[in-house]
């Protein structure tokens, strides 16, 4: 039985596919029962790759700042029978509120497919295959390598900036609180260049995974793994 442990023994081009045959069939389906369906599916496998719910749930907070949105502007300026005819401030239409619905169905469901695609693979995954690509060339490693580290402190500086305007909230201090932060950002963009050149190439780009080379032994997983994924793909297709 598989599990999350060994779900990545499986190639990468087999979990690539089914990926992508999730965000497919995402994108082609624009039907409510549709859309419902492949963003439990999309959650579920999320939910089974990362051990837990937390970044379901994380997208789920993220997914609300434009769901509400689309369906309050296209209930209250799309034609149709009102909702509430005898409340002029509220100028919602049954049709506008059903064309909101199936609309943030569609565009939440793309959007959970497209995170399942981006976990499918390893970051280093990732970074070999777009190397492969003809149109980039390998001097792009270097960006992709200290993105993730530069990520993770700018944040850090960014967080300490918003404590720091937390506790004096005086608009006055806001121009040194930002050049403050840029002047912390372009140190620590230093610092993170400066590491990549000391421990280059021993990178995860470069080291091999083990988990990659005990994929070949899987052929039956491989094998069902890439026929879903073909299946998927010509389903989205068809519709």
């Amino acid at each position: 039985m598989m599990t999350a442990s060994n779900y990545y023994a499986i190639h990468p081009l087999s979990r690539f596919l089914v990926g992508l045959a999730m965000l497919s069939l995402a994108i082609a389906a624009h039907a409510v029962t549709y859309g419902l369906l492949f963003m439990l599916l999309s959650a579920l496998m999320i939910r089974f790759i990362e051990g837990g719910w937390t970044r379901v749930i994380r997208i789920s907070g993220l997914l609300r700042w434009f769901v509400i949105p689309i369906i309050v502007l296209h209930s209250c300026f799309s034609p149709g029978q009102f909702l509430f005819p005898d409340i002029p401030l509220l100028p919602l239409t049954y049709e506008g509120l059903l064309q909101g619905v199936r609309l943030s169905l569609h565009l939440s469901a793309i959007y959970l497919g497209a995170a399942l695609l981006f976990l499918c693979l390893r970051q280093s995954e990732w970074f070999k295959g777009l190397l492969l690509l003809p149109f980039i060339s390998r001097e792009l490693l270097i960006y992709l390598m200290i993105m993730a580290p530069l990520k993770r402190s700018v944040g850090a500086v960014l967080l300490s900036v918003k404590h720091q305007w937390q506790m004096r909230k005086s608009w006055r201090s806001a121009p040194q609180l930002l050049v403050s932060a840029f002047r912390s950002t372009l140190m620590v963009a230093a610092d993170q260049s400066r590491l990549l050149w000391l421990r280059w190439p021993g990178s995860p780009v470069y080291i091999e995974d083990q988990t990659m080379k005990a994929g070949g032994s899987l052929v039956g997983a491989n094998l069902l793994t890439a026929a879903f994924g073909v299946a998927g793909l010509v389903m989205a297709w068809k519709i």
